[in-house]
């Protein structure tokens, strides 16, 4: 278990293109954020579920502290909860992540101003991957600029790595049809 950094679902949202709470949408069995949220709790102390409406057992349900700022609140939050540690972050519509794509992404940062990241296709996912605990301020400031957008924060890291992830892993699930056409390739 990584023991330096906590772990946060980002589980907030309108799901407007889903049409209903991707944490509820079942996958064997699971429903997603069990399944996220029990895939982090391999590697992790501490589990956050920032933004959702409930938490699994075993881990802790965070309020986003500004409703309607996007993912980036609940990065906010979850730095908030992390009582200066690191936050490794994992979205609630990437049921496919596996531990070792974790173990790449969360181990242990060169600075505390640095980010490391998944990257799929050349195009940075930065809703998978590691933030230094000094990354939580500059986050705080964003939520009040004209652009909340994670990739306006990633872009002002001090120090962002970028790793290169398979695409499966990192699969994000945002519509009813690519729902479905994730259950229908795990048959």
């Amino acid at each position: 278990m990584q023991s330096q950094a906590v772990a946060a679902v980002l589980a907030g949202g309108k799901n407007r293109r889903m049409g209903a709470d991707k944490a509820d949408l079942m996958l064997d069995g699971e429903t997603f954020l069990d399944r996220v949220v029990s895939t982090l709790s391999t590697r992790f102390d501490t589990v956050f579920v920032c933004g959702g409406e409930r938490a699994p057992s075993g881990a802790t349900l965070v309020a986003d502290p500004a409703l309607g700022h996007g993912p980036l609140a609940g990065i906010v939050g979850a730095f908030a909860a992390a009582a200066g540690r690191d936050v490794f972050v994992a979205a609630v519509d990437m049921p496919m992540l596996i531990g070792e794509v974790i173990d790449v992404l969360a181990q242990p940062l060169l600075s505390s101003d640095q980010a490391r990241i998944a990257r799929v296709d050349r195009r940075p996912q930065p809703l998978c991957g590691l933030y230094g605990k000094a990354l939580g301020p500059h986050a705080m400031a964003r939520l009040d600029a004209p652009d909340r957008s994670m990739m306006a924060f990633i872009r002002r890291a001090p120090h962002l790595t970028l790793v290169d992830v398979d695409e499966l892993t990192l699969r994000n699930i945002n519509t009813q049809s690519e729902y479905e056409a994730l259950v229908a390739d795990l048959r």
